[in-house]
């Protein structure tokens, strides 16, 4: 059977694993990203080929940023500043001496669950990974949702403020302007937020662990901050299908890992629709995704079986 190396690019770790054609995972591991600059990126990843010398035939790669898949461009890098209309495709190919692939990782998300996961019985549907911000990837008729300028499924900035959003370049971006978007709320990060407001506590520090701990202890700031997470989740997702009418919602992330989590969203979602009774586009299922931790490195394999798309 071919393999493939598959690497998941992230702001703290690059995951790696040798992969089979169908999806299995054969060997794995991690090393850490380097975020210095360009040429430590490339040779980190070149020191896992030669992990793997002679084992694989192409190489798949899931990273954030804008990325222009069949292209290999990477326009931006996310997290990675010193990415910037970067050939990315060519040059991990030069230094892995076989082809590359290279997708956004929300993207290969939404691949993943579309292969063999959550979203793989419905021809419409996105995944939505709730981690420091918003990360998600849009299927439609069963393919990733590329759009215009690779951009699509970009979630985080979704408007939850309108007014004065013209004007914000006057004002400068401040704590109280990125509050306006989706990722401030629909997030790990905007739950521990809030639940900090609400407890009067710094919220650095807080990790899901440390929430959830206080939840199962009947802690009611954090049954409220679960409860206003759940609402500006609904809410997000009924702006979403008001313009793309899709058939399920897969909750990703970390904190995805707690049935409460899609249970208070699924709810608040019902609440929504029961008060717009006249409501024209369908109400959706919200299902947790399939594939934790491995999604990006699936969802990068199936793009290379594909040939990017």
């Amino acid at each position: 059977m071919k393999q493939y190396l598959v690497f998941d690019i992230g702001g703290t770790f690059i995951k790696y694993a040798l992969m089979g054609a169908d999806g299995s995972l054969l060997e794995s591991g991690k090393t850490p990203s380097p975020m210095d600059c360009l040429d430590s990126l490339l040779d980190a990843v070149e020191g896992v080929g030669r992990q793997f010398a002679g084992r694989y035939e192409e190489v798949a790669v899931s990273m954030p940023g804008r990325i222009d898949t069949a292209a290999g461009i990477a326009r931006t890098g996310g997290s990675f500043a010193y990415i910037h209309e970067t050939p990315v495709g060519q040059l991990f190919g030069q230094r892995l001496g076989a082809p590359v692939w290279v997708a956004n990782d929300g993207k290969c998300a939404a691949n993943a669950e579309a292969w063999s996961g959550a979203l793989a019985d419905v021809s419409c549907g996105a995944v939505i990974v709730l981690g420091t911000g918003t990360g998600g990837g849009i299927v439609l008729d069963r393919r990733i949702w590329m759009g215009s300028n690779f951009a699509a499924g970009e979630l985080s900035f979704l408007p939850t403020v309108f007014a004065g959003m013209s004007a914000m370049h006057l004002k400068g971006i401040d704590r109280s302007m990125m509050d306006r978007f989706w990722s401030s709320h629909a997030s790990a990060t905007g739950l521990l937020r809030v639940y900090a407001e609400r407890k009067g506590i710094p919220a650095d520090g807080l990790d899901g662990v440390q929430f959830f701990a206080a939840y199962d202890a009947g802690e009611p700031e954090a049954a409220a901050a679960l409860d206003d997470f759940g609402e500006m989740t609904a809410a997000g997702i009924y702006a979403i299908q008001s313009v793309l009418d899709l058939e399920r919602y897969a909750i990703g992330g970390g904190i995805s890992a707690r049935p409460e989590v899609t249970d208070v969203i699924r709810r608040k979602l019902d609440d929504i629709y029961a008060g717009i009774s006249f409501s024209p586009f369908r109400k959706p299922e919200v299902v947790r995704c399939r594939y934790g931790n491995d999604a990006n490195l699936l969802g990068a394999l199936r793009f290379a079986l594909h040939g990017g798309v």
